[in-house]
């Protein structure tokens, strides 16, 4: 009886290991490979223009942004928000800008919550009919309750620092921060886009 007890131990342990080592040589999908972290003079910079279909003008697309950034950056409605100030705006320059720091959450379970806090400015500059939104000076807290690490975009999630050399895979512990902080700038892009198609 303890022999087939110990049998059966042994193939779940067996087959966890397999399955997480499967898991690992998963492929990592193309969009967070080579090129999916623009560096701009030095600096990581996510960039993305927004084509307005509805005829609005920059001034009414100002107004309309100020709106978005209230509702979107709200922290009593969404935890992972902590703060966001305003950081020179000008309606005369048709340019919001705002700093953000909220958490990017890795893994959360009943006994592991791994995340990090992530700072960095949001820059939004409107024309007639377009929206320019950059995301920019990005910076980590991990680990803040423990023992708390800092660390850059640059020196964290570029192409250089963040993938292997065959560039296919992740340098270890860098691609979470990589894929995290690319689906942020996307779901800020397609949160605002969403909000002005449906006015």
């Amino acid at each position: 009886m303890k022999n087939l007890i110990l049998t059966l131990v042994l193939a779940l342990g067996f087959g966890v290991a397999s399955a997480q080592l499967i898991k690992e040589k998963e492929p990592i999908d193309p969009k967070y490979l080579a090129g999916a972290v623009p560096v701009v003079d030095g600096k990581v910079t996510f960039s993305r223009e927004i084509e307005v279909k509805k005829d609005l003008s920059a001034d009414s697309l100002y107004h309309l942004v100020a709106r978005w950034t209230g509702k979107y950056f709200n922290s009593t409605s969404n935890s992972l928000f902590l703060k966001r100030s305003n950081m020179g705006s000008s309606l005369a320059e048709h340019r919001l800008q705002v700093g953000v720091v909220q958490y990017l959450v890795f893994r959360s379970t009943a006994l592991v919550l791994d995340r990090s806090q992530i700072i960095y400015r949001l820059t939004m500059t409107l024309a007639d009919n377009k929206i320019q939104v950059q995301m920019s000076d990005i910076t980590y807290y991990y680990e803040e309750e423990r023992r708390p690490d800092k660390f850059t975009a640059e020196e964290w999630i570029t192409d250089e620092n963040a993938l292997n050399r065959k560039k296919d895979g992740y340098v270890w512990h860098h691609g979470k921060f990589r894929e995290k902080t690319i689906d942020l700038f996307d779901d800020i892009v397609n949160n605002l886009e969403f909000f002005i198609f449906k006015l």
